[in-house]
């Protein structure tokens, strides 16, 4: 692991592509402000240097996380965390947040954003001629996950996260009754495909990208709100959670149940926004 410096994790999907051409070689140390470059010292043969925050804690970082280890890239962590950004890493993604990743071995090459650099990676491994089957190659199919990734961003989370942060009792059943409503569309995809995963036998990068909010989903809304996904209403969606959950992607980039409700404490007591994901506000 390198050195933490400073960075914090905003809850909320955009999109973008950087070249950051470096001349081939590796970065000089600087006198940014933030602290010393973590990025200095690292191999400029490492295949990709992938920029998280530690201890798991990011969804988005999560979604990355499982798609290097399922499509078994090698990668090498940089850690970064706090406030204010740092330079050296506002440099690298100038968004600032996380992830990101940097691919020494093409100039340098930078891409940031979960769905972005996930997409990027299983293109990156077929150009490798690496067979992997997290993003199928059928256009149809390709649409589908971009249409599931996009309900998960845009209609899925901020009910999720509107429930969560909901502090008045007279709106609980309206609260859950729109995420409820939300989920479906999975629920759905579930008996369409027939499972165990939301396109059919195979773990794809639509799993993958939702899985990380269902899964604090199924941790937080137990413990603050008392609310376990009904069997009855969602068969298929409690089936794939535990398919998802026995991965080993899965296990070696998540949090444990005593974290997630540690780190989420942080977030209920603040009244957080999530980036706008909490409608609440």
């Amino acid at each position: 692991m390198r050195p933490l410096l400073l960075l914090f994790c905003y809850y909320k999907v955009a999109t973008a592509f950087v070249s950051a051409s470096r001349g081939g070689v590796a970065p000089s140390p600087t006198s940014l402000a933030g602290g010393y470059d973590a990025t200095i010292g690292a191999d400029p043969k490492t295949p990709i240097q992938f920029f998280v925050l530690p201890g798991n804690t990011c969804p988005y970082v999560q979604r990355t996380h499982i798609t290097l280890i399922e499509l078994g890239l090698p990668y090498d962590v940089t850690e970064v965390t706090g406030m204010p950004k740092p330079d050296w890493y506002l440099k690298i993604n100038p968004r600032g947040k996380v992830p990101a990743i940097r691919v020494p071995t093409a100039d340098y090459a930078v891409i940031y954003e979960s769905a972005i650099c996930n997409e990027f990676l299983c293109d990156y491994a077929t150009f490798r001629q690496q067979k992997q089957r997290l993003m199928p190659m059928d256009p149809f199919m390709r649409a589908r996950i971009r249409l599931l990734n996009d309900h998960c961003d845009n209609v899925f989370s901020k009910t999720q996260f509107t429930f969560l942060m909901n502090k008045d009792e007279e709106k609980h059943f309206e609260c859950m009754n729109q995420m409820e409503e939300a989920l479906r569309m999975y629920e759905d995809a579930l008996v369409e495909s027939k499972g165990p995963y939301l396109l059919g036998e195979d773990f794809t990068i639509a799993d993958l990208h939702l899985l990380p909010f269902i899964q604090r989903l199924t941790i937080t809304l137990k413990h603050w709100k008392e609310y376990e996904l009904p069997t009855d209403k969602f068969p298929k969606l409690v089936e794939w959670v535990q398919s998802c959950l026995e991965r080993d992607s899965v296990k070696a980039s998540s949090m444990t149940r005593e974290k997630t409700i540690e780190v989420y404490s942080r977030f209920v007591e603040a009244d957080y926004s999530f980036g706008g994901l909490n409608k609440n506000k």
